[in-house]
C-alpha cells in the first residue's frame, strides 16, 4: 500500500512537474533551501539601520552585534535557534556541513565568518593563514556577492555590504549553511 502511494504520488509528481524530496541533497533539497533563504534574508531585512552594540542583549531587537544579528535573522525565519556568538555558530556550520573558504561558492543565506581586521587593502592580509586566525565577525550571504550584517553604528547599524575587492572578501575566512 505505501509504495503504491509512494508510485503514485512520484507519478502524479511528475506529470505536474514538481519534484518529491526523497532525503538526501537533491534538486527539491535545493528549492527548500532557496525558500528558506529568502525567509531568513527577509527577517534579517526588517532590521536594517537597527544599532549596533557589542554584545548587545539576546532579549531584545533594539540593537545588535554581529552573531545575535543573525541568530535573530534565524529565528525570525525559520525558528532555528543558532549558538550566540560567532565563533559558537562558525563551529555549528562545520559540524552541520561542509564549508568553503571560496566566498564565490556560497549561496544566499549561508553564513559568512571573518577575521579581525587589519586594514582595508589586500596586501594588510598578504600572509596570513587565515584558517588558523580567530572568527570575529559573521554575516548573511545575499548572493550577487553582497553580505547582510551588522558591524559598527558608522556603518549605519544593520546594513548590506559588497563583497568584492574590499576588506570583507580580504578577511572572509569561510562559510556555509546552518541549516
Amino acid at each position: 500500500m505505501k509504495k503504491t502511494i509512494l508510485a503514485a504520488t512520484i507519478g502524479l509528481s511528475v506529470i505536474m512537474g514538481a519534484a518529491v524530496p526523497l532525503g538526501g541533497h537533491n534538486e527539491a533539497s535545493a528549492a527548500t533551501s532557496s525558500t528558506q533563504a529568502q525567509q531568513i534574508l527577509s527577517a534579517g531585512q526588517k532590521y536594517m539601520g537597527t544599532p549596533y552594540e557589542m554584545g548587545s542583549s539576546r532579549y531584545n531587537t533594539s540593537t545588535f552585534d554581529c552573531s545575535d544579528f543573525v541568530r535573530q535573522a534565524f529565528l525570525d525565519g525559520l525558528g532555528v535557534k543558532l549558538p550566540s556568538d560567532s565563533r559558537s555558530q562558525a563551529t555549528y556550520v562545520k559540524n552541520k556541513t561542509a564549508e568553503t573558504t571560496n566566498w564565490r561558492n556560497l549561496k544566499p543565506g549561508h553564513l559568512m565568518f571573518f577575521m579581525s581586521y587589519k586594514g582595508s587593502s589586500k596586501s594588510s592580509y598578504a600572509g596570513i593563514n587565515k584558517q588558523a586566525q580567530r572568527i570575529t565577525h559573521v554575516g548573511i550571504y545575499m548572493g550577487n556577492g553582497k553580505v547582510l550584517h551588522t558591524y559598527s553604528n558608522a556603518g549605519g547599524g544593520v546594513t548590506i555590504s559588497n563583497i568584492a575587492g574590499t576588506h570583507w572578501e580580504y578577511r572572509f575566512v569561510f562559510g556555509g549553511s546552518a541549516l
